[in-house]
């Protein structure tokens, strides 16, 4: 839930930073994205848009934002509820993904394409790497740490952390640090966004 127009800063600033790099586009880029619309950030902004105007009565703002928000995931084949995902989310590329609204999902999760996360209250801690064609169908609780293979289908609990789920339906295939720490570009982007995080006092 994003309670104010801080927090809502802060969220659109580490997505900015886990996606494209940067905490917010120099003018050049807001150039290069005015004629070469960048419409994966322009959803993920209305999903945080969405999200914070919903908890503080928006009105005309949460209407125009509802509408731009619905009109992007229709481009992107995106069907994404607006408080599922705590910040620094990562989508790296366009295609259909569905992840029901009620579900509370940690910060630091990667979707790629045909991910599906069916609405079932699911509670799941952060660092979720959701590979191309994962479904998560159970209801229940999945730890922190969890990389799921490509086309496995996730039907039960998992409150281990650090793990590889694998398969149909899907199994332990082996332990493996969270999908961050052996990446140095996205752990350095990390430790940006949790000194911003600080300073903010978020």
């Amino acid at each position: 839930m994003i309670k104010s127009k801080k927090e809502l800063e802060f969220y659109i600033m580490a997505d900015y930073m886990m996606n494209r790099g940067y905490f917010k586009p120099s003018l050049k880029q807001r150039i290069k994205n005015f004629l070469f619309p960048d419409y994966i950030m322009q959803y993920i902004i209305s999903m945080r848009k969405v999200a914070y105007y919903q908890q503080n009565g928006g009105g005309i703002l949460l209407a125009i934002n509802k509408i731009r928000y619905s009109r992007l995931g229709v481009k992107l084949g995106f069907s994404i509820g607006p408080n599922v995902f705590d910040y620094g989310l990562v989508i790296p590329h366009y295609g259909t993904i569905v992840v029901g609204p009620s579900n509370r999902i940690g910060k630091y999760a990667v979707l790629h394409t045909s991910v599906c996360i069916t609405n079932a209250m699911k509670e799941i801690g952060e660092g979720l790497y959701c590979s191309a064609g994962c479904k998560l169908i159970f209801e229940g609780k999945l730890g922190s740490g969890i990389t799921v293979g490509a086309n496995c289908v996730v039907a039960k609990d998992f409150m281990k952390d650090n793990i590889l789920l694998t398969s149909v339906p899907a199994v332990i295939k082996s332990e493996r640090s969270i999908w961050y720490v052996t990446d140095n570009k996205y752990a350095e982007r990390i430790k940006l966004i949790e000194q911003l995080r600080q300073r903010m006092n978020i």
